[in-house]
Formats: structure tokens, C-alpha cells, sequence
């Protein structure tokens, strides 16, 4: 979704959505039992992992994806691309649709806040970052 379609309350309302789920260990466990279990491409590039470590890489990452979708910065997310890109752990673009579908289904058992209008401002704030990463692929 193109930038222009954002707007600032959907950036207030995911936000706050972040600040009551950041704290929240079983929000991270959730995101990635959803995410690894929505294709099988993804497991191999965990293989290895930390889950501990990942989960405050994960909650790093989103904030600067918050950052980013308020004022695009490429600097902000350029560790993260290259982390991601063909030479590293080679996510490849169309493996990021499913990371938002895991993160707005995690929000939706975690938050209780959770509204599908809440949904769809994750989706709309998370758009102009992951189209960044995905471009740097």
C-alpha cells in the first residue's frame, strides 16, 4: 500500500497497539508458531535460532518499521534489508505478505485492543518498511 494511504491516527492506533503488546513474551512465541507454520520455505532460515534474542530483534525491528512509516528514512531499515536480502538470509520478497499475516493474526489473540480497523492500520503502517526490505531483496 502506497504511503500516501496512511494516516496519522492509524499510526497513533498501532502505536499503541505496539507499547501494550512489546512486553508481551507470548506475543513473540505466537508470531512465530504462525509465521514459521505458514510456509515451508521459512523454518530452514530459523534453524539455529535464539528465539529469546529473536524476539527483542523482532520488537527492535518493528519499532523502526513505526519509524519508518512516519518519516521514510532508508538508513533506519538498512541493517535489517541487508540482514534479509539474497545474500544473507535470502527472504525473499514474497515471503513478506505472510510475515504481516502472522503479525495481525498474533495481535489479534495478544492485544485487547485488537479491532479489524487496528488490523488493517498495522497493515497500512507496516507497508511503506516491508516495501523497502522487499526492494533490497
Amino acid at each position: 500500500m502506497p504511503q500516501t494511504s496512511l494516516q496519522p491516527k492509524q499510526v497513533e492506533l498501532v502505536e499503541a497497539s505496539y507499547q501494550r503488546c512489546a512486553e508481551r513474551p507470548e506475543f513473540y512465541t505466537t508470531f512465530y508458531e504462525l509465521f514459521l507454520a505458514s510456509d515451508p520455505r521459512i523454518p530452514p532460515m530459523f534453524a539455529g535460532t535464539k528465539f529469546e534474542r529473536q524476539h527483542r530483534l523482532l520488537r527492535h525491528a518493528l519499532g523502526l518499521l513505526i519509524i519508518y512509516a512516519k518519516r521514510e528514512n532508508p538508513a533506519l531499515l538498512e541493517r535489517i534489508a541487508v540482514r534479509h536480502n539474497r545474500h544473507d538470509v535470502g527472504a525473499p520478497p514474497e515471503l513478506y505478505p505472510k510475515f504481516i499475516d502472522a503479525m495481525v493474526d498474533a495481535l489479534e489473540r495478544h492485544d485487547p485492543g485488537f479491532t479489524p480497523e487496528l488490523g488493517d492500520a498495522w497493515r497500512r503502517v507496516m507497508a511503506p518498511g516491508v516495501a523497502y526490505m522487499q526492494a533490497r531483496y
